[in-house]
């Protein structure tokens, strides 16, 4: 009798990843967001009761910032006119503020009739929500058990950063967009992970970092000629988000380089590090007293060179897929490259945090259910006390 040898299984990875997530994993997924949804529910009552104690009212909070920009355009539109000051240089402007978030804004505020400032903190929190399932998907594409998807989540929710996916700033949808597009990136979906791409680029001009990642992977299977014609179709897609919010903010003002003319007030021009460096500097050496009195010199510090270990961690982490690697050494890069807004830095990673918190996530899946909740409950009251600081008291941006 002949024997046919069946072929040898998928190993659970790949089946995982190729079929984005199965009925089990959906249910996972589902629970993940909920998961997010009360630690975060956590942090941004203790933000509340805080900015209460303060004597601020809610829409003096929601309209902190860039919030109120995001809302300022949802409303009234976009300036049509870049002004100068007396220097020379450009004044500070809302053209400079990506086009996607203050459109959904304006569309939730349409179809429910909630004023602008709850409009904007409906889609922060869906779009978080739907992120974090992608977070716990990510993780159990890689390989992960389903606890550490969990922790995952878990940490970036109560993250001291996390208020930035509270309020109506542009962070919980830009995050939405990058992890589901590495999900899809990894299971080899080039289609998906380019209009991803599309989406991630009208929100942020950082969707550069993943645009860079996606055409980089691409690339390297048309090079290895797998997957046929779909990479080459990834190559020339997944620009093009990025690039149409650029000639649509340029054509605000009537002029093409309107967006980067725009930019310069906020001084992000890429500058190879040196303003970073100079701003460390001063933390590290007590130079500037207003700069030492604050807690968030310290976390730039901090942000900064953790990402850098943890990007090597990753590198030498084998379970841990390249373009992970390469999507946060690219944002750690673009981080450090840019001098402006130096207290904006931990919330430029926000989205890009649940990668390097794999390496904690792991061993924190394994500790006792009573000390994950005491620790996910304490650091979601720790963020919201934090972000009532940074939205609140401090002076800067955050």
């Amino acid at each position: 009798m002949k024997v046919v040898s069946r072929p040898e299984p998928a190993p659970v990875r790949r089946r995982v990843v190729r079929s984005w997530f199965p009925a089990p994993t959906r249910r996972e997924a589902a629970l993940a967001a909920v998961l997010y949804l009360a630690v975060a529910s956590v942090g941004f009552a203790t933000l509340l009761l805080v900015n209460h104690h303060l004597g601020r009212g809610v829409g003096e909070l929601l309209h902190r910032w860039d919030s109120g920009n995001y809302l300022h355009i949802a409303g009234h539109g976009y300036p049509r006119e870049i002004v100068y000051r007396d220097d020379g240089a450009p004044a500070f402007s809302r053209l400079a503020f990506f086009p996607l978030v203050p459109g959904l804004t304006r569309g939730v505020h349409l179809l429910t009739t909630l004023p602008v400032a709850y409009a904007g903190v409906v889609v922060s929190w869906c779009a978080a929500a739907v992120a974090a399932s992608g977070v716990y998907v990510l993780v159990r594409a890689i390989g992960g058990r389903p606890g550490a998807g969990y922790a995952c989540v878990a940490l970036w929710a109560c993250s001291p950063y996390a208020f930035a996916l509270w309020v109506p700033y542009s962070e919980a949808v830009f995050s939405a967009a990058l992890v589901w597009a590495m999900v899809a990136l990894l299971a080899r979906r080039w289609l998906a992970a380019a209009a991803l791409c599309v989406v991630a680029g009208a929100v942020r001009p950082t969707a550069s970092v993943l645009i860079g990642t996606v055409v980089l992977a691409a690339g390297w299977a048309v090079v290895r000629r797998r997957d046929g014609w779909r990479p080459w179709a990834a190559l020339a897609l997944a620009p093009l988000g990025l690039l149409g919010s650029w000639l649509f903010l340029g054509g605000k003002v009537g002029r093409v380089d309107g967006w980067f003319e725009a930019e310069r007030a906020w001084g992000q021009s890429f500058d190879f590090g040196r303003g970073t460096a100079r701003f460390l500097r001063d933390v590290l050496l007590y130079d500037r007293a207003g700069r030492v009195s604050d807690v968030r010199g310290a976390v730039v510090l901090g942000l900064v060179v953790l990402t850098a270990v943890a990007v090597l961690a990753l590198a030498l982490d084998r379970s841990v897929p390249w373009p992970l690697v390469v999507l946060l050494a690219g944002a750690w890069l673009l981080m450090v490259g840019t001098p402006g807004s130096p207290f904006s830095k931990p919330r430029f990673m926000l989205p890009f945090l649940p990668v390097p918190l794999l390496l904690a996530a792991r061993p924190l899946a394994r500790a006792r259910l009573g000390v994950r909740v005491c620790l996910y409950g304490g650091g979601a009251v720790v963020s919201g006390w934090y972000a009532a600081g940074l939205l609140v008291l401090f002076e800067g941006s955050p």
